[in-house]
């Protein structure tokens, strides 16, 4: 009796993971290609979705948060009329995921406060070197870069400020307690 408990347990614990997992990946997508959505003169364009890229990070297990943001960022190319970047972006994107640590009591601490910072540049970087593949140059593709250098300044401070709120909201023991 007591096995078959766990076995449910775990089997419900499994599926509010899948669901938040698929949660993260909307947010991803619809904020990715609809909220603050700003097209840049390369095709691309500046979002924020990556802050919920990094909540996912910080709140679900590793292999979940990289599919949410394959899945939501992939989407949003395809959805914009991007497609072209989206195997770019199911790269890059949960890259950007191995920075943080779901370990942590809170949110908001010195490692996903250093996370959002690094995977914002290796973000970047990578997506210059993207670019500059597509493109065929990389003198180019720096400068579409620095037009585009405002989308990771502010997916970090919508992360600073939602992850802030959710830490008084004790969100992380939530997702916990699943």
């Amino acid at each position: 009796m007591e096995n078959t408990n766990k076995q449910r347990s775990n089997v419900s614990s499994q599926t509010k993971t899948l669901v938040s997992a698929a949660l993260f990946a909307a947010l991803v997508c619809v904020t990715t290609a609809y909220f603050l959505h700003i097209p840049v003169g390369n095709g691309g364009y500046v979002h924020v979705g990556d802050t919920f890229i990094y909540l996912a990070a910080v709140l679900l297990p590793t292999p979940y948060a990289v599919a949410s943001a394959a899945i939501g960022a992939g989407m949003a190319d395809i959805l914009t009329g991007s497609a072209n970047w989206a195997l770019a972006t199911i790269i890059i994107k949960p890259i950007m995921v191995l920075f943080f640590t779901n370990k942590s009591e809170k949110i908001i601490n010195l490692r996903n406060i250093c996370a959002a910072i690094i995977a914002g540049i290796v973000g970047t970087f990578l997506y210059l070197v993207a670019e500059g593949i597509m493109i065929g140059s990389f003198t180019s593709a720096i400068v579409f870069t620095l037009m585009g250098l405002i989308q990771p300044i502010g997916s970090f401070i919508f992360f600073i400020i939602i992850g802030m709120a959710f830490d008084k909201l004790n969100i992380k023991e939530i997702f916990k307690n699943k």
